[in-house]
């Protein structure tokens, strides 16, 4: 028994040294702890779009109310425009081109207290758009309100340096002030940008002495 014993430990003993006997292999195939949430995930939520700016399922931009009104305001269908506008704006009143094209409409019929609420809410909401601060400027100017106007046309300037318009509407405006001397200086800012402009202010100037 006792060499019985003996030799099966031999046995073992030659097998361990040849390498026929090997140690349990580990299970890999689950995926481990660090690896199952990448490490840009926290990244993900950051890239999606903010409930605040994601279009509500009833809005005039998924219904096609805005585009709609934008055709008939293309078309000069400006009654059909004008309406299609007033529900877009009580759908979204933040909708800024919306306040925009509505305030053209009543500008060029010269409803000049109408539009100007349009113009100032569309300015607000984007307030870095050029046209939208000049369309603002020019209607406070048609209403004689100057020293506001000023405000948005030198806006317009801090955006956009050599923007001709604005030189000339403050140009007007200086002169409705007559204030020849301010008038004037954006004469020769003027004359660089746009001489048929420049010639027109100065008519304007001229027609001050």
């Amino acid at each position: 028994m006792i060499k019985l014993i003996c030799f099966g430990l031999l046995i073992s003993l030659s097998c361990i040294a040849s390498g026929c006997y090997s140690a349990p292999k580990a299970n890999t195939s689950r995926t481990s702890t660090t690896s199952e949430t990448p490490t840009t995930a926290p990244y993900a939520e950051k890239s999606a779009t903010p409930a605040s700016s994601q279009t509500p399922p009833s809005s005039p931009a998924k219904s096609g109310g805005y585009e709609q009104a934008f055709s008939d305001y293309n078309s000069k269908n400006f009654e059909k425009a004008e309406a299609g506008f007033k529900d877009v704006i009580a759908a979204d009143p933040k909708h800024a081109d919306a306040h925009y094209h509505l305030g053209n409409i009543y500008y060029s019929r010269k409803e000049y207290e109408k539009s100007l609420p349009h113009f100032e809410e569309a300015a607000k909401i984007d307030f870095k758009s050029v046209d939208k601060l000049m369309a603002w400027g020019e209607n406070q100017r048609e209403l004689k309100q100057f020293d506001r106007a000023i405000v948005q046309y030198q806006r317009v300037i801090g955006f956009d340096p050599d923007n001709a318009n604005a030189y000339y509407a403050l140009g007007l405006t200086y002169v409705g002030l007559k204030n020849s001397i301010a008038a004037s200086q954006q004469l020769k800012k003027l004359e660089p940008l746009n001489k048929s402009l420049a010639e027109k202010l100065s008519k304007e100037i001229d027609s001050m002495k």
